[in-house]
């Protein structure tokens, strides 16, 4: 399961065990609330791991309990070789915002770790790769950086968040398929089959 932006009522209101049964892993894309990521690993039997969004700054005080920060960190879990880069374009130093040339050099950092694995599964971002599901505006638009990452190493998939679904023109589809790589906006929640 992926999840990103706002917490689902239906999972935070109305939670059923039995819609999440075999559930073998959470990834967060950001922008959600600690304690909302802490009830999801206490409500479903999986580890979470996490990146951040821009709106975590909160994080840095109070980190989600019972999760894992995955952000500019390569893992490996049962198998799944999984990447991690959170933030997204913006000025503000300290709150989760990149310019291009600082996701860049993140990027850069995390390939090291790539080669290490001898290649990746999942790549976990919070911003969209740019001109790939990304906004229209400045602030949404996506990263260069992730484009390359998924050029290079075609990871089976990227999920990430930030641009929701319902407010952008753009971004009006939840999976898009590029080249070996099938890009997920996790916006809510998504629950993703893999084998």
């Amino acid at each position: 399961m992926a999840v990103s932006d706002f917490e689902s009522k239906f999972i935070w209101d109305h939670f059923d065990p039995t819609i999440f049964k075999g559930t073998d892993l959470i990834i967060s894309c950001g922008d959600l609330k600690a304690s909302y990521l802490s009830y999801l690993v206490t409500m479903i039997p999986a580890p979470l791991f996490y990146v951040h969004g821009n709106h975590d700054a909160s994080y840095l005080h109070c980190p989600p309990e019972g999760c894992t920060d995955i952000d500019g960190k390569v893992i490996e879990y049962k198998g799944l070789r999984i990447a991690g880069l959170g933030g997204c374009k913006g000025l503000r130093a300290g709150a989760y915002q990149y310019s291009d040339l600082q996701m860049w050099k993140r990027a850069k950092k995390l390939e090291s770790g790539i080669k290490k694995l001898k290649g990746l599964d999942i790549f976990v971002t919070h911003a969209a790769p740019l001109d790939r599901c990304d906004g229209d505006d400045e602030f949404h638009r996506g990263f260069e950086a992730f484009c390359h990452i998924n050029d290079t190493y075609e990871p089976r998939y990227h999920f990430f968040g930030h641009c929701h679904l319902s407010g952008s023109p753009v971004n009006n589809k939840a999976v898009t398929v590029m080249g070996g790589t099938t890009m997920v906006n996790t916006s809510g929640y998504r629950i993703i089959e893999m084998e």
